[in-house]
């Protein structure tokens, strides 16, 4: 297997050469033009010495989202450099290093990076010495975030038939429908419900309090909360305030 893989469903320039883009003459580089592919280091660890550069091609000022199944390389040593263009002239938008998605879920720090201007360049360097079990990058282009995250459906703008936006089931909002309006049903039955009516947010039963129902009343514990100010509201805001609980109330 070569040191840099690349896949996608079909076409694609397995040996074109980068070295204009990147001014490294022994790179290896790849070209990938297909809708969406996936670009590994290969099924086992990296190289050391590595360097490996992929231009992605989509069209101008589309969305191409960049999906990080797998990422671990040598922190602050192995790099992977990512530019929202088709050079490296273009704005580098991430320098990834380091435990970025392992193998066991859980300390997910970059899902997802996105470029605007329709074109992805990707180079990837190795130093001389400690090397890991690389990466595995899913690409696609013009798709929605996360593939909404499983609690929408992708679906194409009616104003700019080019673009797609998650439509998200009743129960979620957000850009990838990843934010639930109510989180952990509110504890329904025992805490509250969540109602979708009004402003889409738990209503505590009488013996429970907070965003989610989740803290007895009354409870030691703070927490925060986000008013929904409606425009030409009335409401006065501040920069600081006090609270004091005298009995039954609560004077700010």
């Amino acid at each position: 297997m070569p040191e840099c893989d690349w896949r996608q469903p079909s076409g694609g320039d397995g040996g074109w050469d980068l070295s204009l883009l990147t001014g490294e003459r022994d790179s290896d580089g790849r070209r990938l033009t297909e809708p969406s592919g996936y670009l590994t280091d290969g099924p086992i660890n990296y190289k050391y010495k590595t360097k490996c550069t992929w231009l992605i091609e989509g069209y101008p000022n589309a969305v191409l989202r960049l999906r990080f199944n797998h990422f671990a390389t040598e922190c602050s040593w192995d790099h992977m450099y990512v530019y929202d263009g088709d050079s490296i002239y273009a704005p580098l938008i991430a320098v990834l290093s380091g435990l970025i998605v392992p193998e066991i879920r859980g300390n997910e720090t970059v899902p997802e990076v996105v470029t605007t201007s329709g074109y992805a360049l990707l180079h990837f360097f190795s130093d001389a010495a400690y090397n890991l079990t690389g990466f595995n990058i899913f690409y696609s282009i013009n798709s929605c975030p996360n593939n909404c995250s499983g609690h929408g459906k992708c679906t194409t703008s009616v104003s700019v038939p080019s673009q797609v936006y998650c439509e998200c089931d009743k129960y979620w909002k957000g850009e990838a429908c990843d934010i639930p309006y109510c989180k952990a049903n509110c504890g329904s039955p025992d805490h509250g419900y969540c109602d979708l009516t009004g402003e889409k947010l738990c209503v505590c039963n009488d013996s429970w309090q907070g965003p989610d129902c989740s803290l007895n009343v009354p409870s030691t514990e703070s927490y925060w909360i986000l008013p929904n100010v409606k425009p030409f509201s009335p409401s006065v805001g501040r920069a600081s305030h006090k609270a004091v609980l005298h009995g039954k109330f609560m004077w700010v």
